[in-house]
């Protein structure tokens, strides 16, 4: 079984991949960045949210990055639409793949609908 990956984190992790490749950089570049240092598959584990990453790990992400810490994390906006998702997934497990598909597109849609005013 696969690991679950936590959308906090796969958001963390889509932010560092963009920021890096903004950057210029390449995982082993970003990883050797850091101390201690970090091995690219470290590095790819993160960017993929399948590795939580520690406060400390953040700022030297950031410093590596030259950007802010907050710039790594979701807006509270973000977070509260990523709880919704993250416990929605929860909700439809036991509905047939195509349902719990089309009721959690239905949501999101929904939340953009209503982030839009």
């Amino acid at each position: 079984m696969a690991p679950q990956i936590e959308p906090f984190y796969a958001e963390v992790g889509r932010r560092i991949q963009h920021l890096r490749a903004r950057a210029g950089l390449t995982q082993d570049g970003l990883g050797a960045r850091l101390q201690p240092k970090m091995t690219r598959a470290s590095i790819a584990n993160i960017e993929a949210g399948k590795q939580r990453v520690l406060a400390k790990t953040l700022v030297d992400l950031s410093s590596a990055l030259s950007v802010e810490v907050s710039e790594l994390l979701p807006r509270p906006a973000e977070r509260t639409a990523l709880r919704r998702v993250d416990l929605h997934a929860e909700l439809t497990k036991a509905l047939p793949p195509d349902a719990a598909i089309n009721e959690v597109a239905e949501t999101i849609q929904g939340q953009r609908k209503r982030a839009r005013g």
